[in-house]
């Protein structure tokens, strides 16, 4: 029967992979998050953000795959380790703050708004009423079709004895 023992050096090992990692999450999620602001109003101001993103996710999947290759098996508590992690956090704070602060200061536009809201209700009105005018076309033509036929006989006018 085979036993795992837990001991500081597999500890140490996991937090080698962990920090990375959890860089390397946070900056896809930067990443993601920029992507999809750049198809919201605002979106040319997320283009600078997302090619930071992009850089910032190459750079920790970088430094994912270089531990991975070189088996690094002891860690120390330096801020040089940590700081991937931090930057990757701080970054994408920033942009979860941004969002919000360009939401605030960006107004949307209430009169296109408003246009497009009431050329859909028009649009949608429309629709609605051209149904039922054609239900009722189709009414009258069905009760024209299937009317019995009541042919008009002009009067007969009997000739008049003399």
């Amino acid at each position: 029967m085979k036993t795992c023992y837990h001991t500081e050096e597999a500890e140490e090992r996991v937090i080698v992979y962990i920090i990375p990692i959890t860089a390397l999450l946070l900056s896809f999620m930067a990443l993601l998050a920029s992507m999809r602001f750049i198809f919201s109003r605002q979106g040319l101001y997320w283009i600078f953000p997302a090619i930071i993103s992009l850089l910032l996710f190459f750079q920790n999947l970088d430094t994912l795959l270089m531990l991975g290759a070189e088996g690094i098996t002891e860690f120390s508590y330096t801020f040089r380790n940590f700081s991937p992690f931090i930057l990757a956090f701080l970054w994408y704070m920033m942009i979860v703050v941004f969002h919000y602060a360009l939401k605030k200061t960006i107004p949307e536009n209430k009169f296109a708004s408003d246009a497009r809201k009431n050329r859909a209700e028009a649009d949608y009105l429309m629709k609605v009423e051209m149904r039922q005018a054609k239900h009722i076309r189709n009414k009258k033509k069905e009760e024209n079709e299937n009317s019995s036929y009541v042919p008009a006989v002009p009067e007969y006018r009997m000739p008049e004895d003399d």
